[in-house]
């Protein structure tokens, strides 16, 4: 029999003292899922609070597979995944298989077609979803690892999981709390080796894309790119920052090198949070606030 070692440890915890498992039925439970780190969130629809965060660090994780394990180890033991009469379960994959297409050209007998444009596809190993985006007319249409989905499935059997793409998250989020200011705004999130880059406007969403990065310049190469491709002059805009990032980093300081005005974002504004997530940096878990606002 083959022993699956764990991997995983738990970095952070929060719950509010007022929160029972017993609250299931009138509460969502978020899942964000990368290489890097598996995290969740429980939000009370009654209170429209969020009282539960738990953020488990992977260690030694390279592939779907591996990731799909350590979720299934988690779920062995976690409450809240053994917990199978949740309001709503959402869960994002942070991967850079996705595109987006407009509505009036989506056809969804296609849409392996579309993401081959972008994607290299494994009919053994992915499946193919998509999210629809009513404010943008537009469809994200993304891949997930077939061992991961199928750990979703199997640990919560007798109620539907909503899986979307972790951009779909960042854009229903980004869009809604945009400044209603003239002018664009570029922003991004941060993960290890990841870096998510959206510019918006008064209309929506203009540019999204994920690049890879192994260094700090790689990390500002990508950043400055995207800028000049979209006719941003670094000393004059202001790039709003989300994610694994702080402000006393190698990434940080690079930014400031290279950009007049950096700030880091704040969470969601249409929701509360226990006191207990006040410590919290205002910019760290945006991806998992923001499944709140899908749909």
């Amino acid at each position: 029999m083959t022993t699956i070692n764990t991997h995983y440890r738990l970095s952070h915890k929060i719950e509010d003292e007022a929160f029972a498992l017993s609250q299931a039925p009138y509460c969502n439970l978020y899942i964000s899922l990368s290489l890097k780190a598996i995290r969740f969130a429980v939000a009370d629809t009654v209170r429209n609070k969020f009282v539960v965060l738990e953020d488990y660090e992977l260690i030694t994780v390279f592939t779907p597979l591996q990731m799909a394990e350590q979720l299934r180890l988690i779920a062995e033991e976690n409450p809240l995944l053994q917990e199978k009469h949740w309001n709503v379960v959402r869960a994002s994959f942070s991967n850079q298989h996705f595109t987006l297409v407009p509505e009036t050209l989506y056809d969804p007998a296609h849409q392996q077609d579309y993401l081959r444009l972008h994607s290299e596809l494994n009919a053994l190993q992915d499946v193919v979803l998509s999210y629809r985006h009513s404010g943008l007319e537009a469809v994200n249409i993304f891949s997930v690892d077939a061992t991961a989905y199928q750990a979703l499935q199997e640990i919560f059997p007798r109620q539907r999981v909503q899986v979307v793409h972790q951009t779909s998250a960042l854009i229903r989020s980004i869009l809604h709390h945009t400044d209603h200011s003239p002018g664009r705004q570029m922003n991004i999130f941060v993960e290890r080796n990841y870096v998510t880059i959206l510019v918006v406007n008064q209309s929506g969403l203009e540019f999204c894309n994920i690049f890879q990065y192994q260094s700090p310049e790689d990390f500002i190469y990508f950043i400055v790119f995207v800028m000049q491709e979209q006719k941003l002059n670094p000393e004059q805009e202001t790039l709003v920052v989300w994610g694994d990032i702080t402000h006393d980093s190698a990434l940080f300081h690079i930014l400031q090198k290279y950009i007049r005005q950096v700030k880091l974002g704040k969470k969601p504004a249409d929701i509360e949070y226990s006191y207990k997530f006040h410590d919290l940096f205002e910019h760290r878990y945006f991806e998992l606030y923001s499944l709140h606002l899908c749909e």
